[in-house]
C-alpha cells in the first residue's frame, strides 16, 4: 500500500465528478490542520507520512477517500472520508459519501483483546462539499475529545 498525502492527491480520485475542488479543498485542509492538531496532543505516532490525511493506493487503485490515524499508548485515533466500498476492486464512488471518527483504546486483558472502540461519530453525505465540511465537524470532535484531557473516561468495562 501507497499511502499520497492530501496536498498531493488528486480531490477526483474521492469525488470523480468534482467540478470546483476549491471549497472541497478548503474543507479537507481545515480537516487535516484539526487532526494534526489531534496528532500533537496524543503525541504518538501517526499512520501517515506526513500526519495528515492520505488517500491509499494498493495495487495502481486508490481508495475512494481519505484517511488519518495516529496512536499513542493509551488511544488511537482514526478519522476517514469515503464511499464505502464492499472490496478492493469495487470501483464504484459516491453518493453517498460516509465521514467517520473513531477512538479506540487498549484492552487491559493485553493481546487477547485487540481493544475496544469508545467513541464514534459517522454520518452519510450527498455531495463532496457536504462530505468534505462533515469531515472538519468529525476532525473538531476528535479534537476537542483529546483536548478535554479526561482519557480515563475513556476505560472501557473489563472483558470477560
Amino acid at each position: 500500500m501507497v499511502s499520497i498525502p492530501l496536498a498531493a492527491g488528486d480531490l477526483r480520485w474521492a469525488f470523480p465528478e468534482l467540478a470546483d475542488e476549491g471549497a472541497v479543498r478548503a474543507a479537507l485542509l481545515e480537516a487535516d490542520e484539526q487532526f494534526r492538531a489531534v496528532t500533537a496532543l496524543l503525541r504518538g505516532p501517526t499512520g501517515r507520512p506526513d500526519g495528515g490525511f492520505c488517500f491509499d493506493q494498493v495495487d495502481g487503485i486508490v481508495s475512494a477517500g481519505v484517511t488519518a490515524f495516529a496512536e499513542a499508548a493509551d488511544a488511537t485515533v482514526i478519522a476517514w472520508l469515503g464511499f464505502p466500498r464492499r472490496c478492493g476492486w469495487d470501483l464504484r464512488w459516491g453518493p453517498p459519501w460516509q465521514v467517520s471518527a473513531e477512538i479506540e483504546v487498549p484492552c487491559d486483558r493485553g493481546d487477547d483483546c485487540a481493544g475496544h472502540l469508545v467513541a464514534d461519530l459517522t454520518d452519510s453525505y450527498l455531495t463532496p462539499l457536504a462530505a468534505a465540511r462533515g469531515l472538519v465537524t468529525a476532525t473538531g470532535w476528535l479534537l476537542g475529545q483529546i483536548a478535554d484531557g479526561d482519557r480515563e473516561s475513556w476505560r472501557p468495562e473489563p472483558c470477560d
